[in-house]
């Protein structure tokens, strides 16, 4: 099962409370990021897909909070091999709603 695209509307039926255009401007920093806790990992089945996209809602929060993509100037000035604050509140955020899915395993099948 592909990866679903998460709409404005499943965001704020997550409780998102950002307007549209503040959406945009971070999901695609937001689906990186989730993209890069579950690798190659798709959807199983419908609570993988719900998984997926409360991930991103939560990743859409956190990269606004920082700004939109805030990462970018979180990460200056820190020593090569680091993680910022914005990486690390990003792959908390995203791995607190694929904990229970399919989507975290990354080991042989």
């Amino acid at each position: 099962m592909p990866l679903p695209s998460v709409t404005y509307e499943q965001y704020k039926a997550q409780g998102g409370t950002l307007e549209a255009d503040a959406f945009a401007a971070s999901l695609r920093a937001a689906v990186s990021a989730v993209r890069d806790v579950i690798g190659y990992n798709e959807p199983q089945d419908d609570d993988d897909v719900e998984a997926y996209t409360r991930a991103v809602c939560a990743a859409v929060d956190v990269d606004e909070a920082y700004g939109a993509s805030g990462g970018i100037s979180a990460t200056m000035g820190q020593a090569s091999g680091s993680s910022s604050l914005y990486d690390v509140d990003m792959r908390r955020a995203v791995r607190r709603e694929l904990v229970g899915s399919t989507l975290l395993y990354q080991g042989l099948q």
